[in-house]
């Protein structure tokens, strides 16, 4: 699914500068150069995309730390949860059978 999507973008952005290929002259600071409109568009969505990027990727990547984080400690309680129930279990058994035990034992004295 992901290269499909991606295949149908690059097609679209190959469409949008094929179209557009209308001479604009470009001049930022010294440099200046000419270029189809279409590539010239193109040229600043990626340059934008890329900016959005390397904002969002320190927030992005400190978001998946803390929830890898947060799993292996659920995983840790949900271990020690089944610890504390088998325990709890054992003892329920145990205290049955010395209830029986002593219930045994009480009703040969009478």
């Amino acid at each position: 699914m992901w290269m499909i999507l991606s295949f149908i973008i690059g097609a679209l952005a190959v469409l949008f500068a094929v179209e557009n290929n209308a001479p604009a002259k470009v001049t930022f600071l010294s440099w200046e150069f000419q270029q189809s409109l279409g590539v010239v568009l193109l040229i600043g969505f990626l340059a934008g995309f890329v900016a959005a990027l390397i904002f969002y990727l320190p927030t992005y990547l400190r978001h998946r730390w803390r929830i890898r984080r947060h799993e292996k400690r659920i995983a840790e309680v949900e271990a020690d949860l089944a610890a504390e129930r088998g325990k709890r279990a054992q003892l329920e058994i145990e205290r049955a059978e010395s209830a029986r035990a002593q219930a045994g034992h009480v009703s040969t004295e009478h």
